[in-house]
């Protein structure tokens, strides 16, 4: 896309099949803490979560005017599809994240840790190399725990950044069509606002996103909260 700034008809439809399957791939699977066997992904780590990252990054530089010319279709088809395939990845991460998994963790780690034969009482980790079942059980939670914590840090700290404005740019005065998105992302009726408000913001063009008794409401009360009241 940077290369030469266009692309031909072939480019275009081999960049939208390549983004159409990353987006439905599946995630590698959850590291299993109470197993003895390293994690299958162990050498991947994220990189299933950042390829799906990597597409929305993708969408939201891509020119869709002149994506729709080189495709032949309407460019409105086009903004629908790109805000389907950013919706499912932020649904998708967003089902997999576990808010609570922290207040289980330490017990887990505890649990772990007791288990080593060279600690018996359970006051420090061992460092016995050839205990291969305890380690692989200990790495195997500190990995689970860490990429649940990427699923939200991914969605909050990017993705959403991303997906809100596109959608404003992709609707402009289509409330409904925004709403619909975010809904599809996995958002409820009560989080929408405060979506569009952690990402675009209600500037003048936001304001229609804010139309209504609730947005008006929602409105007032963001006012009250900035002003300290």
């Amino acid at each position: 896309m940077r290369r030469h700034g266009t692309m031909t008809r072939e480019e275009a439809c081999d960049m939208l099949w390549s983004l159409y399957l990353i987006s439905g791939a599946p995630m590698y699977e959850a590291p299993d803490y109470d197993s003895a066997q390293p994690w299958l992904y162990k050498d991947e780590r994220d990189n299933d979560i950042a390829a799906k990252s990597g597409v929305i990054s993708a969408l939201s530089i891509m020119d869709t005017k002149q994506m729709s010319r080189n495709l032949g279709i309407h460019e409105q088809r086009l903004k629908h599809l790109h805000a389907a395939y950013a919706a499912a990845i932020i649904k998708r991460l967003k089902s997999l994240h576990l808010p609570d998994f922290g207040k289980k963790e330490t017990a887990l780690k505890d649990e772990i840790i007791r288990s080593h034969p060279a600690n018996p009482d359970g006051n420090v980790i061992g460092s016995d190399i050839k205990d291969y079942e305890w380690t692989h059980r200990w790495n195997n939670l500190v990995t689970f725990s860490s990429r649940n914590s990427m699923y939200h840090s991914y969605v909050s700290g990017f993705m959403e950044k991303i997906f809100v404005p596109m959608l404003v740019k992709y609707f402009p005065d289509q409330a409904g069509e925004v709403v619909k998105y975010i809904r599809k992302a996995g958002y409820g009726d009560g989080e929408v606002l405060d979506l569009i408000d952690r990402t675009a913001g209600y500037n003048s063009n936001t304001a229609y996103l804010y139309q209504g008794k609730s947005g008006e409401e929602h409105r007032k009360k963001l006012q009250r909260k900035q002003s300290g009241e």
